[in-house]
């Protein structure tokens, strides 16, 4: 089992609190579910790519950026034993600390490490392969020269990136304001008050009213949270039909529950809104359009790479979720 190291000093600079807790509690991507149509499209993309760059008896220095899961440099090893490679030095990068401590525990790669993208602790022309899946896209625009300065001339880079205004895209926005909505309504600061005179009345510390008025107050925020989760087709209406059911049968039976363990499910329920909705927001701001694409091109373009592939990828007949870029040098 390999050990996940770091190299951020200063995590507090790169945004990570939304996906750092993401991470801690899953391998799971955020970005799209597995065995969907969309991730085995993705499989096979990557699958196809790898077998044309990984080639038998040759060395593969490899290094997949904001690696997330690993989902690239998984489909890596597996292509290395079946192409019988010479050595395939894999190394994995996040600037999430648990998703690199994942990584270095699932998977037989070289190095597992908690590095910003905007500072690479590599030397230059380190790599014959520098890969990312919904990852480099997060990082600032200069990290475009880091990513070309640890590529070899001889390299080639290639990444899947969020497709601004595309199918993901459109789906993370839709959930971002589906749950700024939800935050709006106070519901969880609502039910802590109702809960809280709940508790008083059933201990005999207030009388009935108090918890008569919490209740009043509480009702119509119930019914609102009622009618956000009627009008949502989101695939995120399941969870929100649980939790106002979970949170029904504690208020039901409140004698049955303590007064901690409500308010530590109603704190906790809060935040992962609150860190899901970042999440979303994160994937959104994240989206490259064409110009930004070409900007990113550029540092490639001035070391002398002279080949630049840009796909829109897309499932069937829906719209691009995700740009395909590959860049390498002819000449090499």
């Amino acid at each position: 089992m390999n050990e996940a190291q770091s190299n951020l000093n200063d995590s507090g600079t790169v945004g990570l609190t939304a996906w750092e807790n993401h991470w801690q509690k899953t391998n799971d991507t955020a970005a799209f579910e597995e065995s969907t149509p969309l991730h085995n499209y993705l499989q096979t993309h990557w699958s196809n790519f790898l077998k044309q760059t990984i080639s038998p008896h040759n060395d593969t220095k490899l290094i997949d950026l904001a690696c997330g899961k690993g989902t690239v440099s998984e489909l890596a090893v597996s292509q290395g034993k079946a192409a019988n490679t010479g050595r395939l030095d894999i190394h994995c990068v996040d600037a999430s600390f648990s998703a690199v401590k994942n990584v270095a525990q699932r998977l037989s790669i070289s190095a597992a490490l908690q590095a910003n993208c905007a500072n690479l602790p590599y030397q230059n022309d380190s790599f014959d392969l520098v890969v990312s899946q919904f990852g480099i896209e997060y990082a600032p625009a200069h990290s475009a020269k880091e990513f070309a300065r640890i590529l070899k001339s001889s390299g080639r880079f290639a990444s899947v990136i969020h497709y601004k205004n595309g199918a993901i895209y459109q789906d993370c926005n839709e959930k971002r304001k589906l749950i700024e909505k939800i935050l709006s309504l106070n519901l969880f600061e609502k039910a802590q008050v109702a809960f809280t005179a709940g508790y008083a009345v059933v201990d005999g510390k207030l009388p009935p009213q108090v918890f008569q008025k919490a209740d009043a107050d509480f009702a119509p925020v119930i019914e609102q949270y009622k009618q956000v989760i009627i009008s949502t087709n989101s695939e995120v209406k399941s969870l929100l039909i649980q939790i106002l059911k979970d949170m029904g049968f504690m208020y039901e039976n409140i004698a049955s529950h303590s007064e901690q363990d409500v308010s530590d499910w109603l704190t906790s329920t809060k935040l992962e809104f609150i860190n899901f909705k970042d999440r979303m927001s994160s994937m959104v701001n994240a989206a490259m359009d064409e110009e930004q694409i070409c900007q990113m091109l550029a540092p490639f373009l001035a070391k002398g790479f002279t080949q630049t592939i840009c796909e829109r990828l897309s499932v069937d007949n829906d719209p691009p979720f995700a740009w395909f870029v590959q860049i390498a040098n002819i000449n090499a």
